[in-house]
């Protein structure tokens, strides 16, 4: 400690480290102290761990970039550390039948200590609704692009000549991944760029993917332009899981999209095939079995599994921060543990199913979560209504 490097070497030695080893870097004397505190370092784990690019100092106002990436993490802590009693329950009856939830806001990278969901979901009779608490696809092959909040029709793409069933956005806006009801059609993907801005005469720029009867498929939140295909087939219902990372290069003078095969591996027999599954980091899979949630490495090793519901998992919800699961009785929430370190998750705790009606039949046809409220589609025999549990903040 008694060399003391220059500003600018200390700096480029900080930026290696993550948010504890740049905490941790800060106490040990006030040369450090003052390198760790600066804006540059701060604002690059920001840039790592969130789409703020287009975050600026205006939108900081008085703040230092230190202070908006810990108010963040705060606020992705606040859903994990919550317990039950903390939550807020509220039940909008009445909406559209078998109404499908399409997004949900309260992620947003503000300053606000309050933080308000607003939910944007699609009925059967293509109505896009929005409640205050962007690609959506149709049964004739078209995919619609729309702002929000206003809903502001931009494009109409006819992506199939099938109905699209699964039509997934990556992470970092980038691609649009279109699954066709007929599964044994190859599923697409689009360069996001030529749905908002469609040339005239020509078709959006897309590829095929190599693999055939998808039935599920996700991107990988923390590995930019990764995707796995989940694949199912009849009569012998043998379950595959296939990693593919794509890029694009300029060819010709044109832009051209290539698809890289990374992984793949194929579920045991004894094993029920899966309805639901996410990711997380690029490197494991997550998804249901009966009443199981298990932990895969996206080459077939089992990690974890999770035992918290008595019934069948019949629904389930996966971002870069948080799982969710939902059979009969309950909802149960996991968060992922900060980088990749075992356990990879982590169960937090469980929402009782404080709405049921065991006078009716209803069931959960959707469930998702952002850093204020979880949001459940509940459809009850002749009407849907939104179950919402708020943060009491």
């Amino acid at each position: 400690m008694e060399i003391q490097l220059p500003d600018l070497a200390l700096k480029q030695i900080f930026s290696f480290l993550d948010l504890f080893g740049l905490l941790q870097a800060s106490q040990v004397n006030k040369h450090w102290n003052r390198i760790a505190e600066s804006d540059f370092l701060w604002r690059s784990l920001s840039l790592q761990r969130w789409d703020c690019s287009n975050f600026t100092n205006q939108h900081l106002g008085t703040h230092t970039w230190k202070k908006f990436f810990l108010h963040q993490r705060r606020k992705e802590l606040r859903l994990a550390l919550a317990q039950p009693h903390n939550f807020i329950y509220k039940v909008t009856k009445n909406i559209a039948y078998d109404m499908e939830l399409a997004y949900l806001s309260g992620n947003s990278l503000t300053m606000d200590e309050q933080e308000k969901s607003i939910i944007c979901g699609v009925s059967p009779k293509q109505e896009l609704c929005a409640w205050d608490v962007q690609e959506v696809g149709d049964a004739a092959g078209n995919i619609y692009t729309f702002t929000l909040p206003g809903l502001r029709d931009v494009s109409k793409v006819t992506a199939s000549q099938y109905g699209i069933v699964f039509l997934h956005c990556s992470p970092d806006k980038k691609w649009i991944f279109a699954c066709g009801t007929y599964r044994r059609t190859l599923p697409q993907v689009f360069l996001t760029e030529s749905l908002l801005r469609p040339s005239e005469g020509s078709a959006p720029l897309s590829t095929s993917l190599p693999h055939k009867l998808c039935v599920s498929a996700c991107w990988t939140p923390k590995v930019k332009n990764r995707l796995t295909l989940m694949s199912q087939s009849n009569p012998e219902k043998k379950t595959e899981f296939v990693t593919f990372d794509l890029t694009t290069k300029r060819t010709g003078g044109q832009t051209v999209i290539q698809v890289h095969k990374i992984a793949s591996f194929q579920l045991a027999a004894h094993l029920e095939s899966p309805v639901w599954m996410g990711a997380n980091d690029g490197y494991t899979s997550v998804f249901t079995n009966g009443p199981y949630l298990l932990l895969f490495s996206i080459t077939g090793f089992l990690l974890q599994r999770f035992e918290d519901h008595q019934a069948a998992i019949d629904n389930f919800w996966v971002d870069p921060r948080y799982v969710l699961t939902r059979s009969t009785n309950s909802v149960h929430v996991y968060m992922w543990e900060e980088g990749g370190r075992h356990p990879y998750l982590r169960s937090c705790y469980r929402l009782e199913n404080i709405w049921h009606d065991p006078t009716t039949d209803d069931c959960i046809s959707s469930v998702m979560c952002d850093n204020a409220s979880i949001v459940l589609t509940v459809t009850v025999s002749e009407y849907s209504m939104l179950v919402m549990y708020s943060l009491n903040t």
